[in-house]
C-alpha cells in the first residue's frame, strides 16, 4: 500500500523546485532537470535553487550529465542537472 502522504510531499517539492523529477531514497532527495540546451545554466544554478527554496537544506552532491539525444529516454539517461540534498 503507498503511503499518499509521502507521495503528497514529494509531489509538493518537485513543484516548488520545477524540477523534471524528484526520488527520495534512505532520506536523501535527489532533483534533476533535463535540459537539451543549457543556455548558460550549471548545477551551481540548481543547487542555489534547492538552496534558496530550502534554506536547512543540506546538499550531498551535484553535478551536470551529459549523453547523445535519445527521444523518449527518461530523465536519468538524458542531459541534466542533479542535486541531491537532504532536509
Amino acid at each position: 500500500m503507498k503511503n499518499h502522504g509521502t507521495i503528497n510531499l514529494t509531489e509538493q517539492l518537485k513543484s516548488t523546485l520545477s524540477a523534471s523529477t524528484l526520488s527520495k531514497k534512505s532520506g536523501v532527495y535527489t532533483a534533476r532537470w533535463s535540459y537539451f540546451y543549457t543556455s548558460g545554466i550549471t548545477s551551481d544554478h540548481k543547487v542555489a535553487k534547492v538552496k534558496s527554496v530550502f534554506p536547512q537544506a543540506t546538499i550531498i552532491d551535484s553535478g551536470d550529465v551529459w549523453k547523445p539525444f535519445k527521444g523518449g529516454a527518461s530523465v536519468a539517461n538524458q542531459s541534466h542537472w542533479y542535486v541531491k540534498f537532504t532536509l
